[in-house]
C-alpha cells in the first residue's frame, strides 16, 4: 500500500497554483451519474495515472540534471523545466480527477524511482540521450495518442477539460523529444547505435506484451477501432484493454516507428 499524496497550503500552494494550478471544476462531477462499477474502474485507471505522472516528475527532473551534467546548450534547459512543471500540473489533473471519482491518490510504492545501477554509472550526455529516447520521444508520443483518442470521444466536462490539458502539455513534450533526440546523437559514434536500438526495444517491450495479451483472443475481423467504440468509457476517459491496443499500435505505425526508422533506431 502506498503513501497518500499529500496537499499543504500556505505559500506552497499559492506557487503551485500560480505554476501548475488548474480551473477544472471538479466539484461539478457527479459520480452518481454512473454506473457503480464503471466508477470503480475509473478509479483504478485514474489512480494508476496519478503514480505514472509522479513518476514522469522523476524522470524529468533527473532527465534536467543529466543534460545540465552533459554541458547541452543553454536553450535546452527551459524545455525540460517547463515538462517537469507540466507533470506536476498533470499528477494534480489526476489526483483532482481521482478524488472526483469518490477516492484518494496514493504514491508510487516505492516512492523513489529506482534506477539500474549500471545506467547511473554513464556519463551524463550517454543518459540523457538514453532518457530522451525512452520517456520524451516514445512514451510521450504514445501518451499523446491514447490521450488524444479519449479527448475526442469524451463529453464529459471536467474528464474532458483533464484530458484537453493534458494532451496540450504531451505534444509539445514529445516533439521537444524528438528533436533532442536527433541533436544529441550527432555527437556518439555510429558504432553506439546497438546501444540505443536496445533502449528502443526495452522501451516497446511491455507494451508490445500488453498488446499482444489484450488482442490475444480477438478475431482479426474485430481489431479495429470501430468494434470496440465504448461511449460509456470515454466518458470517464478510460479505454479497454482492447482499444488501448488498437490505439498503440496505430500510434506506433503512424508516429513512433517512421521517426526512429529515420533516426536509423529500429
Amino acid at each position: 500500500m502506498g503513501q497518500p499524496l499529500l496537499r499543504t497550503g500556505g505559500i506552497f500552494k499559492r506557487i503551485h497554483d500560480e505554476l501548475a494550478g488548474n480551473t477544472v471544476a471538479f466539484d461539478d462531477f457527479d459520480p452518481a451519474a454512473f454506473d457503480p462499477q464503471l466508477i470503480g474502474y475509473a478509479q483504478q485507471v485514474w489512480a494508476e495515472r496519478v503514480r505514472t505522472e509522479f513518476r514522469s516528475i522523476q524522470v524529468l527532473t533527473r532527465f534536467t540534471t543529466e543534460i545540465l551534467g552533459a554541458g547541452d546548450p543553454l536553450e535546452v534547459y527551459a524545455g525540460a523545466a517547463d515538462a517537469i512543471m507540466d507533470e506536476i500540473r498533470h499528477t494534480a489533473l489526476c489526483a483532482g480527477m481521482l478524488q472526483a471519482l469518490g477516492a484518494e491518490a496514493q504514491l508510487p510504492n516505492p516512492v523513489e524511482e529506482q534506477e539500474n545501477p549500471e545506467f547511473l554509472a554513464l556519463p551524463m550526455a550517454q543518459r540523457a540521450l538514453g532518457t530522451a529516447i525512452s520517456m520524451l520521444a516514445i512514451s510521450e508520443t504514445l501518451s499523446t495518442g491514447f490521450i488524444d483518442d479519449l479527448r475526442q470521444r469524451c463529453g464529459q466536462p471536467q474528464v474532458h477539460a483533464v484530458l484537453a490539458t493534458t494532451l496540450a502539455d504531451e505534444d509539445t513534450h514529445h516533439e521537444y523529444g524528438w528533436s533532442y533526440v536527433e541533436n544529441s546523437m550527432q555527437r556518439f559514434e555510429p558504432d553506439t547505435l546497438p546501444f540505443w536500438r536496445k533502449v528502443v526495444e526495452v522501451t516497446l517491450e511491455p507494451h508490445l506484451q500488453s498488446a499482444q495479451r489484450a488482442l490475444a483472443d480477438v478475431p482479426l475481423h474485430r481489431r479495429h477501432l470501430d468494434a470496440w467504440p465504448e461511449p460509456e468509457l470515454a466518458e470517464l476517459g478510460i479505454l479497454s484493454a482492447q482499444r488501448e491496443a488498437l490505439i498503440f499500435e496505430r500510434t506506433y505505425q503512424r508516429a513512433v516507428a517512421p521517426r526512429l526508422q529515420a533516426l536509423g533506431l529500429l
